[in-house]
């Protein structure tokens, strides 16, 4: 049987292996559908957690507060030497009047004792907003001697350090569960096509009887592993999504609250030209890598007892 005739039985053979045994097939999808949902919702809260940090680090900015006394120029000069700055986002000058009016906006009443006093003693500054939190005390250690017209700065440089932490170990964290969730669906699909092999022995040896090579062996298992994998990530994804818009109707409110009534939790869709083909990788990978694994050493197993059987005969 050659060509592609060969090639089209042997796929409808795989695919009819999958209606056979029913309970396996089902028992790879389900096994397949909870790794993939783990590493899709993985994905997701990693990508709302960095979400998240970027609202934190948004905010957490680093005052330059002036000397008083210094002109225009003088302010616009050191304006352009913060900008200069490769870890700078974005400088807005703070005058004293602004200054003044944003701490008694803050503090509603408690100003009145210093009405009539003026403004002058608010500091004019810059407000500095970093890129990169791990390089945040570089940038405030720059900032101190950028120039003699800079009185002082003033940072939250501890809170920095444990946002660039957390940022880091999330990273980790979630790269660990992603492969250690790969390994356990390779390894699971594996026995689970190994344990399917063995109750198919008798249809493996007729077909090793009549001359069937290696190869003709293995296709439909390798499109039987192939489509279980396809059809787990189908599932996972839709999975994936009702899972998680149930989890953002609970958590929006507590983010808002947290960040304030502008922030929102990432689409769905927006990543979805990244799960799609990676589900469907992921699943056609574990499924298909699985069933060849599998197949490979079973066979190599039983070269190896027809090898000994026949030295002993």
């Amino acid at each position: 049987m050659q060509g592609s005739s060969g090639r089209t039985f042997l796929t409808r053979m795989g695919l009819r292996n999958i209606r056979t045994n029913r309970t396996m097939s089902a028992a790879s999808v389900l096994v397949l559908i909870s790794c993939l949902m783990l590493i899709g919702l993985v994905f997701l809260i990693a990508v709302n957690l960095n979400a998240v940090f970027g609202q934190f680090s948004s905010r957490n900015v680093i005052m330059v507060y002036l000397n008083p006394g210094l002109d225009n120029d003088q302010i616009g000069g050191i304006e352009q030497h913060i900008r200069a700055l490769p870890n700078v986002k974005d400088c807005v000058f703070i005058s004293s009047e602004e200054a003044y009016q944003r701490v008694k906006a803050q503090n509603d009443g408690a100003f009145e004792l210093l009405e009539g006093t003026g403004t002058s003693f608010l500091p004019a500054g810059f407000e500095v907003s970093p890129i990169r939190m791990d390089e945040f005390g570089d940038t405030v250690t720059t900032l101190e001697h950028i120039d003699p017209g800079v009185a002082s700065v003033r940072s939250f440089q501890d809170v920095a350090k444990k946002l660039s932490a957390v940022e880091r170990a999330l990273m980790i964290f979630g790269a660990a569960v992603i492969g250690i969730l790969m390994l356990v669906s390779v390894f699971i699909i594996s026995s689970t096509v190994r344990a399917t092999m063995f109750s198919r022995q008798q249809e493996i040896n007729v077909m090793k009887s009549v001359g069937a090579s290696q190869a003709f062996i293995r296709w439909p298992f390798l499109v039987e592993g192939v489509v279980l994998g396809v059809l787990g990530a189908m599932f996972a994804l839709l999975v994936v999504f009702l899972v998680y818009a149930l989890l953002a109707s609970v958590l929006r409110p507590f983010f808002s609250n947290l960040l304030g009534g502008g922030f929102q939790l990432e689409s769905f869709t927006k990543y979805l030209i990244v799960l799609l083909p990676g589900f469907l990788g992921l699943g056609v990978l574990t499924g298909g890598g699985g069933s060849m694994l599998s197949i490979t050493r079973y066979l190599k197993e039983q070269v190896l007892e027809e090898a000994l059987a026949r030295e002993h005969a």
